[in-house]
Protein backbone atom coordinates (compact mmCIF):
# COMPACT_ATOMS: atom_id res chain seq x y z
CA UNK A 1 0.00 0.00 0.00
CA UNK A 2 1.22 3.29 -0.86
CA UNK A 3 0.61 6.29 1.21
CA UNK A 4 1.34 9.88 -0.76
CA UNK A 5 2.96 11.54 2.40
CA UNK A 6 2.90 15.15 0.60
CA UNK A 7 -0.92 14.53 0.54
CA UNK A 8 -0.37 13.87 4.34
CA UNK A 9 1.02 16.27 5.60
CA UNK A 10 -0.63 19.02 3.47
CA UNK A 11 -3.87 17.56 4.85
CA UNK A 12 -2.42 17.63 8.43
CA UNK A 13 -1.36 20.89 7.99
CA UNK A 14 -4.66 22.48 7.52
CA UNK A 15 -6.40 20.65 10.27
CA UNK A 16 -3.55 21.42 12.77
CA UNK A 17 -3.86 25.18 11.56
CA UNK A 18 -7.81 24.99 12.12
CA UNK A 19 -7.02 22.72 15.40
CA UNK A 20 -4.29 25.06 16.85
CA UNK A 21 -6.88 27.89 16.51
CA UNK A 22 -9.42 26.32 18.40
CA UNK A 23 -6.76 25.78 21.14
CA UNK A 24 -5.78 28.89 21.68
CA UNK A 25 -9.16 30.44 21.58
CA UNK A 26 -10.60 27.88 24.10
CA UNK A 27 -7.36 28.00 26.10
CA UNK A 28 -7.18 32.14 26.19
CA UNK A 29 -10.94 31.64 27.62
CA UNK A 30 -9.36 31.48 31.27
CA UNK A 31 -7.86 34.74 31.04
CA UNK A 32 -11.01 36.31 30.82
CA UNK A 33 -13.25 37.52 33.95
CA UNK A 34 -15.61 34.47 35.25
CA UNK A 35 -18.56 35.91 34.06
CA UNK A 36 -17.31 36.29 30.21
CA UNK A 37 -15.58 33.19 30.43
CA UNK A 38 -18.99 30.99 31.62
CA UNK A 39 -20.29 32.41 28.37
CA UNK A 40 -17.90 32.21 26.36
CA UNK A 41 -16.90 28.56 27.67
CA UNK A 42 -20.53 27.13 26.76
CA UNK A 43 -19.63 29.10 23.19
CA UNK A 44 -16.26 27.06 23.14
CA UNK A 45 -17.39 23.61 24.58
CA UNK A 46 -20.27 23.30 21.75
CA UNK A 47 -17.53 24.24 19.27
CA UNK A 48 -15.20 21.83 20.35
CA UNK A 49 -17.87 18.90 20.26
CA UNK A 50 -18.57 19.70 16.78
CA UNK A 51 -15.11 20.96 15.49
CA UNK A 52 -13.81 17.52 17.36
CA UNK A 53 -15.56 15.63 14.93
CA UNK A 54 -15.85 17.08 11.78
CA UNK A 55 -12.56 18.35 11.83
CA UNK A 56 -10.13 15.00 11.90
CA UNK A 57 -12.90 13.69 8.96
CA UNK A 58 -12.29 16.56 7.39
CA UNK A 59 -8.71 16.89 7.64
CA UNK A 60 -8.89 12.68 6.15
CA UNK A 61 -11.28 13.63 3.04
CA UNK A 62 -8.78 16.41 2.45
CA UNK A 63 -5.85 13.76 2.22
CA UNK A 64 -8.12 12.02 -0.48
CA UNK A 65 -8.19 15.53 -2.39
CA UNK A 66 -4.73 16.42 -2.29
CA UNK A 67 -3.54 12.91 -3.64
CA UNK A 68 -3.30 12.70 -7.55
CA UNK A 69 -5.21 10.23 -9.35
CA UNK A 70 -7.47 7.44 -7.51
CA UNK A 71 -6.01 5.51 -5.15
CA UNK A 72 -7.69 2.11 -3.24
CA UNK A 73 -10.06 2.62 -0.29
CA UNK A 74 -7.93 1.51 2.26
CA UNK A 75 -5.08 3.63 1.31
CA UNK A 76 -7.56 6.65 1.37
CA UNK A 77 -8.50 5.80 4.96
CA UNK A 78 -4.87 5.06 6.15
CA UNK A 79 -3.53 8.32 4.75
CA UNK A 80 -7.00 9.91 6.52
CA UNK A 81 -6.00 8.40 9.36
CA UNK A 82 -2.45 9.65 9.09
CA UNK A 83 -3.74 13.38 8.85
CA UNK A 84 -6.46 13.30 11.63
CA UNK A 85 -3.67 11.98 13.79
CA UNK A 86 -1.16 14.41 13.62
CA UNK A 87 -3.79 17.48 13.35
CA UNK A 88 -5.13 16.08 16.33
CA UNK A 89 -1.67 16.07 17.64
CA UNK A 90 -1.09 19.50 16.79
CA UNK A 91 -4.13 20.28 18.77
CA UNK A 92 -3.21 18.77 22.22
CA UNK A 93 0.27 20.13 22.15
CA UNK A 94 -0.94 23.58 21.59
CA UNK A 95 -3.58 23.47 24.30
CA UNK A 96 -1.22 22.27 26.91
CA UNK A 97 1.27 25.17 25.76
CA UNK A 98 -2.16 27.87 25.80
CA UNK A 99 -3.03 26.08 29.53
CA UNK A 100 0.17 26.46 31.25
CA UNK A 101 0.97 29.95 29.94
CA UNK A 102 -2.54 31.08 31.04
CA UNK A 103 -1.94 29.30 34.65
CA UNK A 104 1.46 31.35 34.66
CA UNK A 105 -0.79 34.48 33.92
CA UNK A 106 -2.89 33.64 36.20
CA UNK A 107 -0.49 33.07 38.93
CA UNK A 108 -1.07 29.36 39.85
CA UNK A 109 2.23 27.43 41.19
CA UNK A 110 4.40 26.25 38.88
CA UNK A 111 3.34 22.47 40.40
CA UNK A 112 -0.50 23.15 39.13
CA UNK A 113 0.50 24.44 35.95
CA UNK A 114 3.01 21.24 34.84
CA UNK A 115 -0.04 18.80 36.46
CA UNK A 116 -2.30 20.92 34.19
CA UNK A 117 -0.05 21.03 30.64
CA UNK A 118 0.75 17.31 31.73
CA UNK A 119 -2.41 16.46 32.17
CA UNK A 120 -3.78 17.81 28.43
CA UNK A 121 -1.27 16.52 27.12
CA UNK A 122 -2.09 12.85 27.99
CA UNK A 123 -5.58 13.31 27.88
CA UNK A 124 -5.93 15.12 24.43
CA UNK A 125 -3.03 13.20 22.60
CA UNK A 126 -4.54 9.91 23.81
CA UNK A 127 -7.78 11.36 22.17
CA UNK A 128 -6.22 12.17 19.24
CA UNK A 129 -4.38 8.75 18.93
CA UNK A 130 -8.19 7.18 19.12
CA UNK A 131 -10.63 9.48 17.62
CA UNK A 132 -8.92 11.33 15.28
CA UNK A 133 -7.17 8.70 13.61
CA UNK A 134 -10.84 6.46 13.61
CA UNK A 135 -12.50 9.95 12.26
CA UNK A 136 -9.62 10.65 9.71
CA UNK A 137 -9.75 7.54 8.63
CA UNK A 138 -13.65 8.10 8.14
CA UNK A 139 -13.01 10.78 5.89
CA UNK A 140 -10.57 9.02 3.75
CA UNK A 141 -13.20 6.74 3.19
CA UNK A 142 -15.56 9.04 2.67
CA UNK A 143 -13.56 11.05 -0.42
CA UNK A 144 -13.11 7.00 -1.42
CA UNK A 145 -16.86 6.75 -2.33
CA UNK A 146 -17.16 10.28 -3.51
CA UNK A 147 -14.28 9.84 -5.77
CA UNK A 148 -15.95 6.26 -7.13
CA UNK A 149 -19.03 8.73 -8.20
CA UNK A 150 -16.63 10.32 -10.75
Amino acid sequence: MNINMQSVMKAAAIGAAINAVIGIINGAVGLLPASVASILGILTTLTLCCGGFLIPVITGALYGYFTPGKEEMGQSALGGALSGLIAGLVYGIVQAVVNMVVGLINGLAFEAILTAGVGTIISTCCGAIIFGSILGAIGGVIWGFVQKDK
